[in-house]
């Protein structure tokens, strides 16, 4: 199955405590940047979703995005993931996000396909 252009779309509404002011990103009543780029991440886990085979995930590995307008609560917010390169495990996609009004932030996105149990391995080793 080509992966390249495959998109997902994921939708929020902007409440409380995604607020810059209950994140701890700021001190105003808007839609916070950590919870953009989180609808952002959460959009391409969803687009890579069917790709994947039995026991993997997919991981974050970067991202670089801007935030250019603020959305006040009560506001629906969706981001858009677009894959726009594969490099074996390494996933390129293109993240952009939006809210009632228009646009409000986009940039690119790298994950990473990989074996869950074995990745929580290894996490696990940090502990010991």
């Amino acid at each position: 199955m080509d992966m390249i252009n495959a998109e997902y779309t994921l939708e929020w509404l902007v409440t409380e405590d995604k607020i810059a002011a209950n994140v701890g990103s700021g001190d105003v009543n808007v839609f916070a940047t950590p919870m953009m780029i989180a609808l952002m991440e959460g959009a391409a886990v969803q687009c890579l979703k069917p790709f994947l085979e039995e026991g993997q995930t997919s991981v974050g590995a970067s991202i670089s995005t801007s935030h250019v307008a603020a959305t006040p609560i009560g506001m629906k917010v969706s981001a858009t993931a677009k894959i726009v390169a594969v490099d074996g495990k390494k996933i390129d996609l293109a993240v952009s996000a939006f809210d009632e009004a228009g646009i409000i932030g986009e940039g690119t996105h790298t994950r990473f396909i990989v074996d869950k149990e074995r990745f929580e391995q290894r996490a696990a080793t940090k502990m010991k």
